[in-house]
C-alpha cells in the first residue's frame, strides 16, 4: 500500500473501458502526461473479459461494428496508429421471432430477405430507415460534438453539410414515427428487438436519427475480433502507454476534489492524491456525481428524472468440439412470444465465438454469451427475500431454452455454464446496482448527458453519456471528452 504520496498529472481518465481509454490514449498523444485510474485487473470495463479452463469469454458486450471504412473505430486506429485484426462477418445475425426467422444481411441480400419477412408494404419504412441512417453515418464520421451546447456549436458547424439539412426533419421524433400503421406485428417486433440492444429502447422510446442508424448496423458491418470485444479496450490501453500514458489498475477513485468549481485532483483508496486540472471521468454518471459533491448538487434534479435503466443476466457457456458448425451465424437474437414484454427472458442474444478466435476456445471449440435485459429491482427484492437461487435457476433454464432453440440439444453438450446477475456486475464493475446497456436514447436528444460538466475541468463519457451504449457510442463519447479537455 502507498500511503500518502502526492502525484500530479495534467489528465486523469477514470477507468479503464472502451470510452475512458479512447480518451486517455488521446490526451497521451497530444503530449498530455495522462494517468488512468481502473479498479479491475484488465482493461475494458463492460466490454472486457475473463479466463475459464481455455475459454475467453467476453463479460458483457459481445457485438462489434464501427470497422468498415466510416466506421468510428476504423478512423480512430488510423489516427492512433492502431492495429486490430478484423473479420467481417456475414450474415450479421439471426433474428428467431415466433413464427418465423429472419437473416440480417449486410449486402443486397437483406433486401429480399426483409421482403419475404415483412411484405413490400414494409419498404417504405426499410427505405426511410436506410436515408436518415446513410446522413447520420456520414455526419458521425466528422465527430461531431452532441448533443449541441454553446461550447461545441463551432465544432458542430464544421461537420454540418447542406446535404445534412434533411436530418432536421427528424428532430423530436421516434422510430415508429416511420413504420406504417399497416405494419405487421412481426415487423413491429423485429424492430422493437432489435432497438432493445442498441438503443436500450423500443420503436415509441428511440430517437429516430440514433435509432435509424442502429438499425443500421448490419449494413455497417459487424466483425470478429482477434480476442473478442476486448480486443479494443486491450489495444487502446498499449496505445496509451506507448505514448507516455500510465495506467494503475486494481486502483479506485474515492473522491474528486474541486475548489471554486474547478477540478484540483483526485484521491485514491490507497492513500495516495494526484493533482490535475483535467478529469474525463467514464464511469456512469450517477456513480461520477456520488464522487464529486458540487457535480452531485448539480445534476441532482436530472438525475432523479431519468427513465428506469436495464441489467442484465448472463450465461457463459463452454461449448466443445464438434458442435457447433464452422459455418453456424456467431450472433443470434430470440423472441419468445409477441405478446409479452422485451426483456426478461423473452428476448435475449447469443453470441458465439468465430472458429478462427482461437484464443477464445480450443481448436473447433466454442464460447458461448447468452444475455437478457432484466430489471435490476427484480434482483435486489430477490436478495433480501432469500430467494436469489430460485430467480437465477429460472432464467437459466430460460436462456438455455434460447440456446437450445438456435443450435437443438447445444445446452446438453456444454462442458460448464456459469451466470452472472445485476449483483455479480456490481461487484466486478462497481456500477451502481449493477446498471449496464447506458441510458435508452430517446428522441429528447437536448437533455442528454453531454461530455461537458458544470465543474470545470471534469468530463464525461461512456454509455450514459451522449451517443450512449456500443462500442463504437462510447468511442464517440471518449473522443468528445478528450477534445474538450484538450481544449479547456
Amino acid at each position: 500500500m502507498i500511503s500518502g504520496k502526492s502525484e500530479r498529472f495534467d489528465a486523469v481518465v477514470i477507468g479503464a473501458g472502451v470510452a475512458g481509454l479512447t480518451a486517455a490514449a488521446i490526451l497521451s498523444g497530444r503530449g498530455l502526461r495522462t494517468c488512468v485510474v481502473e479498479r479491475h485487473n484488465v482493461p475494458g470495463g463492460c466490454a472486457s473479459f475473463y479466463l475459464r479452463d481455455g475459454y475467453r469469454f467476453d463479460v458483457g458486450a459481445t457485438l462489434v461494428g464501427g470497422f468498415g471504412s466510416r466506421g468510428v473505430h476504423h478512423l480512430l486506429n488510423e489516427r492512433l496508429g492502431i492495429e486490430v485484426s478484423s473479420v467481417a462477418i456475414e450474415p450479421s445475425m439471426v433474428v428467431h421471432l415466433p413464427d418465423m426467422t429472419v437473416v440480417r444481411y449486410g449486402d443486397d441480400r437483406w433486401r429480399k430477405e426483409r421482403e419475404r419477412a415483412f411484405g413490400n408494404e414494409a419498404e417504405a419504412f426499410w427505405r426511410a430507415q436506410e436515408c436518415i441512417a446513410d446522413l447520420t453515418w456520414d455526419f458521425s464520421t466528422r465527430f461531431p460534438a452532441l448533443p449541441v451546447d454553446r461550447a461545441s456549436i463551432v465544432a458542430l458547424a464544421r461537420a454540418f453539410r447542406p446535404r445534412q439539412v434533411a436530418l432536421i426533419a427528424a428532430l423530436g421524433r421516434n422510430v415508429a414515427s416511420i413504420i406504417p400503421v399497416n405494419a405487421p406485428r412481426s415487423l413491429r417486433a423485429f424492430v422493437d428487438a432489435q432497438l432493445l440492444i442498441t438503443a436500450q429502447t423500443d420503436a415509441h422510446g428511440a430517437d429516430l436519427a440514433y435509432g435509424a442508424t442502429a438499425l443500421d448496423l448490419a449494413r455497417e458491418g459487424t466483425y470478429h475480433l482477434a480476442d473478442g470485444v476486448s480486443t479494443i479496450a486491450v489495444a487502446l490501453a498499449r496505445a496509451t502507454r506507448r505514448a507516455g500514458g500510465t495506467i494503475y489498475y486494481k486502483r479506485s477513485v474515492t473522491a474528486i476534489d474541486s475548489s471554486r468549481g474547478r477540478i484540483t485532483g483526485v484521491h485514491l483508496d490507497d492513500g495516495r492524491h494526484i493533482a490535475t486540472e483535467r478529469i474525463v471521468s467514464a464511469l456512469p454518471v450517477h456513480d461520477t456525481a456520488a464522487l464529486c459533491p458540487p457535480l452531485a448538487a448539480a445534476y441532482r434534479p436530472r438525475l432523479a428524472a431519468l427513465p428506469e435503466r436495464w441489467g442484465a443476466f448472463m450465461l457463459y457457456c463452454a461449448l466443445p468440439p464438434g458442435v457447433v458448425p464452422d459455418d453456424f451465424p456467431s450472433h443470434h437474437q430470440l423472441l419468445a412470444a409477441y405478446d409479452t414484454p422485451l426483456g426478461e427472458g423473452n428476448t435475449t442474444f447469443l453470441s458465439f465465438s468465430g472458429p478462427t478466435e482461437r484464443h477464445r476456445a480450443p481448436a473447433g471449440a466454442r464460447a458461448v454469451t447468452i444475455s437478457t435485459h432484466t430489471d435490476v429491482a427484480r434482483w435486489e427484492r430477490a436478495h433480501k427475500d432469500g430467494t436469489d437461487d430460485t430467480l437465477r435457476a429460472a432464467y437459466k433454464e430460460k436462456l438455455l431454452a434460447a440456446l437450445d432453440r438456435a443450435l437443438p440439444g447445444a445446452s446438453k453438450t456444454a462442458l460448464f455454464i456459469e451466470a452472472a446477475t445485476p449483483h455479480t456486475f456490481a461487484r466486478y464493475t462497481a456500477r451502481r446496482r449493477g446498471l449496464v446497456g447506458g441510458l435508452p436514447q430517446t428522441p429528447a436528444i437536448e437533455r442528454a448527458f453531454t461530455q461537458r460538466t458544470p465543474v470545470k475541468g471534469l468530463y464525461l463519457c461512456g454509455d450514459t453519456t451522449f451517443p450512449g451504449q456500443s462500442t463504437v457510442g462510447a468511442t464517440l463519447s471518449g473522443i468528445n471528452a478528450a477534445r474538450s479537455a484538450i481544449a479547456q
